[in-house]
């Protein structure tokens, strides 16, 4: 086995060995994904540790992610890095991992925990995403790929040197009619990038992306109509389009004395236009439907210090860096009602600046100790209102320190144990503050996490290596509450508590040149660990568990190559039960679990001139029907009660893709 190298600062550096790192972390390469016949970066990470996964809309491109048992609700706590930008959306701290150059990515290394030097809305960890460049050979590689619900993908990538200076192209174009009714797919992508290396000392290059897309969402299911019938679309019509530019400017410089300085430039601009059609035999929302048109406009930069040398003897790494950005957006919503006409808007800007250090000091050649601190000072801006007369208007600052520290032990070589606590915190939403559904609460806090790690890592000869870790963490979580429920009092709120802590185990073995294999284990408690009220029926009790985290993860993958030429993947992801969404005081049925297995079989070979691929994918082997998202709606007018009722959506059946990919090599 390599030995497995991660950033481990801000902007990515010098990669170091994950062994002496005080966290767990895993580190997915194109292989990787590639033998897992993932076809999205969803899918790529879904079996290992920590991941909460699920499709919330009824379409498998816009799969949401998360980590250690914060469920993204409502709004997501894992933030997400491509070449060390944040392409978190502002605001909701959602990610459109659609947008992502999905085949374009080099490797995905995650961070579970939260990590100071990551910055706000990382309360469950981080997800970086590194993408190529041009490597020291010419190379173009074509690859198709067609199959179950006219699924159809083409891409064409090339890369390659030209003098001091490298490239990296690709075009990607993805359809499908989709399992469910109108719940179809497209999407194009283009990915660019020019390096230019004029000395061994400098580093500069320039990437863009350009993606389309119009994604159907076939939304959800009542639970009696999915069973029989979960092909079904409920409420046809929900659309999302969306265009994305994206560009990016990286450098790094070498300096003399073990210094070096790193740093980034962005600007990111994202249209989207959401179309939803509501349920019309629901009552509550009122909104039968809805068209919501909205503009992001992102710029700014990271510059980071790194020295790395061994004053008094002592090796030691330091880091130093700044970050600033600039966030616009604007969001308008027109609808139709029972009430007749509704619209509303909101618009915002937000201004962040950063500073951030991490020490790494080697106080034995076997203790690592290190230390990390942030502080983020952040400017909210907004106004809103909507055709009811409501208007809301003003403007916030939050400002918050979050340290790290950490110790690691080097056994031996091969064994290592760490310990690491961290802090975290993610600012309110402008409509969690504004409160476009209640009242607004302009003293609602920032949510703070406090966090603590235990794990070890071991390394068994060349054959097999094993991490397990233990967490917990403790937060201010902020729910929809009201406080005497007499009136119309809702409004968000911090709950005093939320706490979430696990274990998680990862075994990797390659136990000959025909055998190779993965196995993970996460078990999650999610709990609250104090009262509040929800609604003058539902009180949430000290204990109760969080929606939407499975206590139970199993995720496994399997490689068996009984030639040079062939190689068999398996798959297999199991889930446990979970707490519907909006039951958090746990009265209804919990989502039952479920098990899925994948395989992957490829036929691999030299041809004149490169590398000819032949591959079938074959995703639910055993055809279960089963639900990664479910939630309660309690406004179903049944007679003169209001009786809850339990959403799902359904998951595809059994499917069969097969492909070709043709790579061509020069020199």
């Amino acid at each position: 086995m390599k030995d497995v190298v991660v950033s481990s600062t801000r902007l990515p550096d010098k990669p170091v060995d994950a062994n002496t790192l005080p966290a767990k972390v895993t580190v997915l390469t194109a292989e990787d994904i590639r033998k897992s016949g993932a076809k999205s970066v969803q899918e790529a990470i879904q079996w290992a540790t920590g991941i909460v996964m699920y499709d919330q809309v009824g379409n498998g491109f816009q799969q949401s992610i998360d980590l250690r048992g914060f469920n993204g609700q409502p709004v997501p706590a894992t933030s997400v890095f491509v070449d060390g930008v944040r392409v978190n959306e502002p605001d909701f701290n959602t990610t459109n991992f659609d947008l992502i150059p999905y085949d374009s990515i080099e490797r995905i290394e995650i961070i579970p925990g939260a990590s100071a030097i990551y910055g706000k809305n990382s309360l469950g960890g981080v997800i970086n995403i590194i993408t190529k460049r041009g490597g020291d050979k010419h190379q173009a590689t074509v690859e198709g790929l067609g199959g179950s619900f006219e699924r159809q993908r083409y891409t064409i990538n090339a890369s390659g040197p030209i003098g001091k200076l490298d490239y990296y192209a690709n075009v990607g174009r993805e359809m499908e009619v989709g399992y469910r009714a109108d719940s179809g797919a497209s999407i194009s992508r283009f990915t660019g990038r020019i390096g230019f290396r004029p000395t061994d000392q400098t580093d500069l290059s320039l990437s863009y992306n350009y993606v389309k897309d119009k994604l159907h969402q076939a939304g959800q299911l009542p639970l009696t109509l999915a069973e029989g019938s979960p092909r079904r679309n409920f409420t046809p019509g929900d659309v999302d389009e969306k265009e994305l530019n994206f560009v990016r400017v990286t450098a790094r410089q070498a300096l003399p004395f073990g210094f070096s300085v790193n740093g980034n430039a962005f600007y990111r601009h994202l249209n989207q236009d959401l179309t939803t059609v509501g349920q019309p035999f629901l009552i509550g929302g009122m909104f039968t439907q809805g068209t919501t048109i909205s503009k992001t406009e992102q710029r700014g930069g990271t510059v980071q210090l790194a020295h790395d040398g061994d004053p008094f003897g002592l090796k030691n790494q330091l880091v130093l860096g700044g970050e600033v950005i600039r966030n616009n957006l604007g969001s308008k919503l027109s609808a139709t009602s029972d009430f007749g006409p509704f619209s509303s808007g909101v618009t915002a800007e937000e201004s962040i600046h950063a500073v951030y250090a991490q020490d790494s000091l080697y106080l034995l050649r076997n203790l690592i100790v290190v230390g990390g601190v942030r502080y983020d000072y952040q400017r909210l801006t907004a106004d809103s209102g909507d055709s009811f007369g409501t208007a809301d208007n003003g403007s916030l600052h939050f400002h918050r320190t979050t340290p790290r520290g950490g110790i690691t032990y080097l056994i031996t070589d091969s064994v290592s144990a760490y310990y690491n606590y961290s802090e975290g915190f993610r600012v309110p939403t402008t409509q969690e503050i504004f409160a476009v559904a209640g009242q607004p609460n302009l003293a609602l806090k920032p949510i703070r996490s406090k966090n603590h790690e235990i794990g070890m890592k071991a390394r068994l000869g060349a054959q097999v290596e094993g991490t397990l870790a233990f967490y917990q963490s403790d937060s201010n979580d902020i729910f929809f509450t009201c406080d005497t429920c007499t009136g119309f009092d809702g409004q968000n709120r911090n709950a005093d508590e939320v706490r979430r802590r696990g274990l998680e185990a990862t075994v990797k073995a390659r136990w000959n040149e025909y055998l190779d294999g993965i196995l993970n284990y996460s078990y999650t408690e999610a709990e609250f660990r104090s009262p509040f009220n929800l609604s003058q029926t539902k009180e949430v009790q000290a204990g109760d568990e969080f929606p939407l985290v499975p206590r139970h993860r199993i995720g496994g993958v399997v490689n068996v190559h009984p030639t040079k030429e062939w190689t068999v993947s398996l798959t297999g992801l199991y889930v446990g039960s979970q707490v519907y969404l909006r039951d958090e005081d746990n009265t209804q049925p919990r989502l039952p679990g479920y098990f899925v297995m994948n395989m992957r079989i490829a036929y691999e070979r030299p041809v004149p001139g490169g590398r000819m691929t032949a591959f079938v994918l074959l995703n639910n082997l055993t055809n279960n029907q089963y639900y990664t998202f479910g939630s309660i709606s309690p406004n179903t007018l049944t007679g003169s009660n209001l009786t809850p009722v339990q959403f799902v959506i359904p998951a595809p059946s059994i499917a069969v893709y097969g492909g070709l990919s043709y790579r061509f090599e020069g020199v």
